[in-house]
């Protein structure tokens, strides 16, 4: 019983330290300004803006999740700025953008985006993603982020970074053959 006990507890705060602000970026790119807000009516359907996984419980579900408010016509952009001191260009980037409670370190909200935009060596760009669904499934959400006193914290993990050399870094925690899908799917926007 106590060894079981003691597993568990492990699993338990290892399971803490995953998706934390401070995981890992590539050598030479760094995580700069991110933010998201309301923006006004837009397309139905737009896949170069939509977010690959967005459920506010993370688990892919996205609109059939009934804890997830859709407000007609209310879109949120969500923006990460990544600065690129790389010798290589960024070709494509998997990444999320995580809302948390820090008091419980409960997961309010969890969106995956792709961006398929160039970060030129030396340079930064701000990537953007559109998305119907709010930050977080509980935390209210009004015209800003939350308040500075608030528990909620919001941060940026990159999950994949695909170089144009066609090189890939992945953050450790990510699963298996997530980085493999990115790289497909950059080869067929080449196609295109």
């Amino acid at each position: 019983m106590t060894i079981l006990f003691l597993l568990l507890c492990f699993f338990t705060t290892a399971g803490w330290g995953q998706d934390q602000p401070g995981e890992r970026t590539p050598p030479g790119v760094t995580i700069g300004k991110y933010k998201w807000q309301k923006v006004g009516e837009g397309p139905a359907t737009d896949p170069s803006l939509k977010a690959e996984n967005d459920s506010a419980s993370g688990d892919g579900a996205g609109a059939s999740d009934s804890s997830v408010v859709i407000r007609q016509g209310q879109f949120f952009l969500y923006s990460v700025e990544v600065k690129n001191e790389s010798a290589r260009s960024i070709r494509a980037v998997l990444w999320d953008y995580i809302v948390t409670d820090s008091n419980t370190r409960e997961e309010l909200g969890l969106h995956e985006f792709v961006s398929f935009e160039k970060v030129a060596r030396n340079g930064s760009k701000a990537l953007t993603a559109k998305s119907r669904l709010s930050p977080s499934r509980i935390v209210t959400v009004q015209d800003s982020p939350p308040v500075v006193n608030s528990t909620v914290v919001e941060h940026v993990i990159l999950r994949c970074v695909l170089f144009d050399d066609e090189s890939m870094w992945e953050q450790p925690s990510t699963l298996p053959g997530t980085c493999d899908a990115l790289r497909q799917r950059a080869k067929s926007q080449n196609r295109h």
